[in-house]
């Protein structure tokens, strides 16, 4: 399992792509960062620093969304090396148990994404001197985002596993965006179910910026998390059916 891990993050970090996504993510937060610091000053906008780290981080999720894609692409890679897929046969092939294989390509997926996350953490940190987020609502999001991750990535493979490639990729995002954005229609009854706020990672956030006293944010993580452990045996038993 460690092998498969090792091999797709070395084979993330010597693909221009994905470096270029990830200097296009650092580079188009920090131009946010100014831009909003200018803009809401130019505007007399009470709670500069908050308003503009609470921009960034709207940002950060948006980025998120790529998750999907980045899994579904994992496990069309293999077939479409040129090696003429002799990566994808080996792996299925290969004496690992299925549990091992699917977790190996999900922590790789999850590790990258994070690491993404952590690059920004410097930019963060001048978060306290700008009179932006608090410590404990930069963790808490950090928290959301990251478990978001694991659930986006979970999404994308188990839909990678019965799907084409560009179906996968079109079913995966409509999962997402509908469980993200669906509470958030001011449309009865989808405003009033309070499990659709709960499963939303976007209004988690909004309620960690307003500072409620639901701790959505952490019905939120409960609730991806429970959903994502209950998954990971599904779609284990899916890959074990495929390489039969």
């Amino acid at each position: 399992m460690f092998a498969i891990i090792l091999k797709e993050l070395r084979c993330y970090t010597n693909s221009a792509k994905y470096r270029r996504i990830q200097m296009l993510v650092l580079c188009g937060f920090a131009l946010l960062l100014l831009i909003g610091t200018v803009e809401f000053y130019a505007h007399q906008t009470i709670g500069v620093g908050q308003q503009t780290y609470k921009l960034c981080m709207i940002f950060l999720f948006i980025v998120q969304l790529w998750v999907v894609r980045h899994a579904v692409e994992v496990w069309y890679a293999e077939q479409q090396s040129s090696g003429h897929g002799i990566n994808g046969v080996l792996l299925a092939l290969a004496p690992l148990p299925s549990w091992k294989i699917l977790a190996g390509k999900l922590s790789a997926v999850v590790l990258w994404a994070t690491w993404g996350l952590w690059l920004t953490v410097p930019l963060f940190a001048l978060s306290s001197y700008t009179g932006g987020l608090a410590v404990s609502q930069l963790m808490k999001c950090g928290a959301v985002l990251s478990v978001s991750c694991l659930f986006f990535a979970l999404i994308g493979i188990g839909c990678a596993l019965c799907n084409p490639l560009a179906r996968a990729k079109s079913i995966g995002y409509g999962i997402i965006l509908l469980l993200t954005f669906l509470p958030l229609m001011p449309v009865p009854p989808f405003d009033t179910i309070p499990l659709l706020d709960a499963i939303s990672p976007l209004c988690a956030l909004l309620s960690i910026f307003r500072m409620d006293s639901t701790q959505l944010w952490l019905w939120n993580i409960g609730l991806l998390s429970v959903l994502s452990i209950l998954m990971f045996p599904v779609l284990t038993s899916v890959l074990s059916r495929l390489r039969l």
